[in-house]
Order: C-alpha cells, then structure tokens, then sequence
C-alpha cells in the first residue's frame, strides 16, 4: 500500500512538472529518487518549457 502511495505521488509530481525544463519523465523519476516532498521542491526553482518561456515571451510583446 505505502509503495503504490510513493507510485503514485511521483506521479502527480511528473504531472505538475510537464511544463517545466525537465518535463513528465525528468520530475517521475527524481521524485522516485530524492522523495516527491524533495521533487515538489525542485520544481519551485524549475526553469519553464521552452513554449512556455516562448508564450511569455510573446505576451510581453503586447
């Protein structure tokens, strides 16, 4: 039961981080090595997806 609660909390740290530099699989598996408590973290400081820093970059403009 704890080891599907782990599966699944790195899962929704994948989910949170898609829009971020390392993307879906980069957040899945740091979660699974350093704790998602420590990835959800990470991602505070995580530089945005090229889109996204495009999309901004393009708001701006206006």
């Amino acid at each position: 039961m704890i080891i599907i609660l782990y599966l699944l909390a790195a899962v929704v740290c994948g989910l949170l981080g898609r829009k971020t530099s390392f993307g879906f699989l980069g957040h899945f598996i740091l979660a699974i090595v350093i704790t998602p408590i420590g990835d959800f973290l990470v991602q505070i400081v995580a530089r945005p997806s090229r889109d996204v820093r495009e999309k901004i970059k393009d708001l701006d403009e206006y």
